[in-house]
């Protein structure tokens, strides 16, 4: 196997397992953070008529449904770490990559 071959998968399985795990569990508020900035620059495209008034609540709550869903895609990325770790292991003792 080659060695670039090994490190890529190496370098992949810690990038998606610690942006995974840190998007899941929420550390140090990331989550949370991302969203802000997030939808802070998104709020750009949203486009909203001069008639209508939004309340602060409703920032509140979208802000809640975006984060419970940045926590289920880093559940999501953390398993797929997981998936190449087996893999990379499986070129490891093979000596082949994966067909």
């Amino acid at each position: 196997m080659e060695t670039w071959r090994f490190m890529a998968g190496v370098v992949m399985v810690l990038a998606l397992g610690l942006i995974g795990v840190a998007l899941a569990t929420n550390f140090r508020g990331v989550t949370e953070w991302h969203m802000r900035r997030s939808m802070t620059t998104a709020s750009v495209l949203r486009r909203v008529p001069p008639w209508r008034w939004l309340p602060d609540a409703q920032y509140d709550e979208r802000l809640a449904r975006f984060v419970l869903l940045e926590r289920v895609m880093g559940a999501v990325f953390a398993a797929a770490s997981v998936l190449f770790l087996i893999t990379l292991v499986y070129q490891v003792l093979s000596g082949e990559p994966m067909p």
